[in-house]
């Protein structure tokens, strides 16, 4: 027969409501009189044994329990089975036998929906399955009991185990030398049994979290020391007295000292900072201020050893005073940027435009007078009496008389467009009195730029000029340096942008360190403080929910950490790609079942696994897998009802991934911005604002692209691409 029982009523009793429930049991049936009262004492008996070995701490206690209560009921196989994660498999934590089975029931077959489903139906639903014979089966056990025939089964009975708060498998006894009958008291009795093993078997489970929670701590631990020590700026911890406790090798390069030549000095005792900064820190207040670092001082005062001797370097210094609302001033933090190569830089700008600026005032020129009439420019060897290196000029010099049409072959002015001597031939002509404009002569085929300032002079009575006087000036130089002014310019717009790139950074960084402060220590104190209550908890349910907290602070921090560590990489340029043949459908599938159990409640995610094609990439399946894992777990975030929906398609050249979303969607102001870094469009989730621009970082190493479109309201849709080769 099977049993109709759907509820075990003994499931929500602890320890000491079940054992006061067996002692009220223990004396209303010591009332009854004859063999009935002789039988239960054993039971009980058992029971009591059971109830020593489960709660005694002792090695393998529901081991030792199932064979007491094995022989008790002279079963032949004793078993507890647990289902797995995915519910449509069991597993055998516990598993006894008499001398009369020789194989283990686990190595029969593989309890599953497709093996045994009517019994996983059956337990799962609640209820007890108590088989006398295996004739008693129903039709739609079928399935069920060819396995039961084939390990040889007369008789079981199957009990269901519940904890946290749900079927989470069964205990059980079989018979393959006779068939055995259970009589009502009997099962009462196990319900009992199974409601402590349910206990034991929870415990042990949390315990088991705790250890997981104490090994991520471990790791975190790990992580943000690397991340400390990676960062590319200096970093200094100090006590509330002003002591130097924590420094990283950035910092360490910076001074030119060791860490342990550092640690330990007095950030209110360095002579090398003026006092009105250090009061500036002091006060409690966020801080930030260039400062001029003399290390001649450093070495004069014996504040630490040095290797940088009479040197100065130019650092920028910001910081905050670390606070505890419990016990005020605990500490002070201090990042340290070293400018001194673009200070350097500036000055060296500074110092070139002041030359160029001198070489533009010592121009070099000469005069001469051009005769209207006669058609002769005369170089006056008198008044032009100084050597120059101008080839142009000693030409002029050697032929001191020169025609309009020799300067125009000088000039080359019908091969060179850009060359025009109009404005001199308009003086000459009497339409203008003066002119200027620069020209290129050429004399042995090298190029002279000149500038010729005319002036019409003694002007006959028809009103034209019979005398045209020249002033000539070498602006060779002049262009040259035009040339290097405006690289000069150039370089200087180039450091410019670096100095605001430089500033940028620094309020980035300004913001990365106030948001870190936050977005670390909320998980740490979430972690901390619910460690610290679970250890004097006896309360099962609320234990669990508090280490369900403690695990999801856990794998935010340790996201955090993983965020901060992948994008300090980045900023390194030391993030390593390594390539290989992967099907992208494992990974798509992985990432399913992962972020499935993550999801809020009512929220399905939809992953369409077996219409998806397969498909090998030569890409890097670490870096994919985290680009996925990142787009679904801001899908889980932003998603409070509806679906996340993840899928892909295989286009000519590239494969099309797609992860989307009925949350919150992303305005249009913040949709360019949202793969920059420290972008965050909601500033009450947490989250470093790192994870898209890492996305974006990786799609595009591995030749994708990534983009969004996403409606407010209604939802969001994240793609990215990789390509087939």
């Amino acid at each position: 027969m099977m049993s109709t029982l759907t509820k075990n009523k003994y499931n929500q009793l602890s320890k000491e409501e079940l054992i006061q429930l067996l002692e009220a049991q223990d004396n209303r049936e010591k009332a009854n009189a004859g063999n009935s009262f002789t039988e239960a004492s054993n039971i009980k008996r058992i029971i009591s044994e059971v109830l020593v070995l489960l709660f005694n701490e002792e090695q393998q206690p529901i081991e030792k329990a199932m064979s007491l209560l094995m022989n008790f009921f002279d079963a032949d196989w004793g078993y507890v089975a647990i289902f797995e994660k995915d519910g449509r498999t069991a597993y055998f934590p516990c598993e006894v036998m008499s001398r009369w089975v020789e194989v283990p029931k686990e190595n029969h077959s593989e309890l599953t929906d497709e093996t045994i489903p009517w019994i996983m139906k059956t337990v799962k639903s609640g209820r007890d399955i108590v088989m006398c014979s295996m004739d008693d089966l129903p039709p739609e056990a079928e399935v069920d009991k060819k396995l039961l025939e084939f390990q040889g089964l007369k008789s079981m009975l199957m009990i269901p185990l519940s904890f946290h708060n749900r079927i989470q498998g069964f205990i059980g006894f079989d018979s393959v030398r006779v068939q055995r009958s259970w009589t009502s008291t009997e099962m009462e009795d196990l319900h009992i049994i199974a409601s402590i093993f349910s206990l034991i078997i929870e415990r042990k489970e949390t315990q088991a979290s705790l250890e997981e929670s104490r090994k991520h701590l471990a790791e975190l631990s790990t992580k943000f020391k690397q991340f400390f020590n990676n960062l590319p700026i200096g970093v200094e911890l100090y006590d509330s007295e002003g002591y130097l406790i924590d420094i990283n090798e950035a910092d360490v390069r910076i001074f030119g000292s060791t860490r342990k030549d550092l640690l330990g000095v007095n950030l209110f005792e360095n002579p090398a900072v003026p006092k009105k900064l250090l009061k500036n820190v002091r006060s409690g207040r966020a801080f930030s201020f260039p400062l001029v670092y003399d290390f001649s001082i450093i070495q004069n005062s014996s504040y630490y050893p040095s290797a940088f001797v009479d040197q100065i370097k130019y650092l920028q210094v910001k910081g905050i005073s670390l606070n505890d609302p419990e016990f005020g001033r605990v500490g002070y933090l201090l990042i340290i940027s070293d400018n001194t190569d673009v200070q350097i830089k500036a000055e060296q700008t500074r110092n070139n435009l002041a030359i160029l600026k001198a070489v533009l005032l010592s121009g070099r020129s000469i005069v001469g007078e051009y005769s209207v009439e006669e058609d002769e420019l005369y170089i006056d060897p008198v008044l032009n009496d100084h050597s120059s290196p101008n080839h142009l000029f000693n030409y002029l010099k050697t032929h001191n008389y020169l025609s309009i049409q020799e300067l125009w072959n000088l000039g080359r002015f019908s091969e060179i467009p850009t060359n025009n001597m109009e404005p001199l031939l308009q003086v000459v002509r009497g339409d203008i009195d003066s002119c200027s404009f620069v020209c290129k002569m050429f004399v042995q085929e090298v190029p002279t730029w000149i500038r010729i300032n005319a002036q019409a002079h003694k002007i006959n009575k028809d009103g034209h000029p019979s005398k045209v006087v020249c002033y000539i000036t070498d602006i060779t130089g002049e262009k040259q340096l035009e040339e290097k002014l405006q690289q000069a310019r150039d370089e200087s717009r180039r450091n410019e942008l670096e100095m605001q790139k430089a500033r940028e950074a620094d309020k980035l960084k300004s913001t990365f360190l106030a948001n870190m402060s936050h977005e670390i220590r909320t998980p740490l104190n979430a972690i901390v403080g619910f460690s610290g209550i679970i250890a004097e908890m006896d309360n099962v349910e609320e234990k669990e929910e508090y280490v369900k907290i403690i695990n999801k602070n856990c794998d935010l921090l340790l996201r955090l950490i993983t965020d901060i560590l992948d994008f300090s990489k980045i900023e390194s340029g030391v993030m390593d790609y390594s390539l290989a043949d992967v099907n992208i459908k494992e990974i798509c599938s992985e990432q399913y079942k992962v972020h499935s159990l993550k999801v809020q409640e009512g929220v399905t995610m939809v992953c369409d696994l077996d219409a998806l094609p397969d498909k090998i990439l030569y890409t890097d399946p670490k870096r994919v897998t985290q680009v996925i894992s990142n787009l679904l777990s801001n899908a889980i975030k932003f998603t409070e009802q509806g679906f996340i929906t993840l899928s892909y398609s295989v286009r000519e050249d590239h494969v099309l991934f797609e992860i989307s979303d009925t949350g919150i969607g992303i305005s249009p102001a913040h949709v360019e911005a949202i793969f920059e870094r420290f972008t965050k469009i909601n500033s009450f989730r947490q989250g470093t604002g790192l994870g898209l621009s890492i996305c974006k970082t990786i799609v595009k190493a591995l030749r994708g692209e990534i983009g969004v479109d996403s409606t407010p309201g209604k939802g969001s849709k994240f793609w990215f691409t990789l390509p087939c080769k």
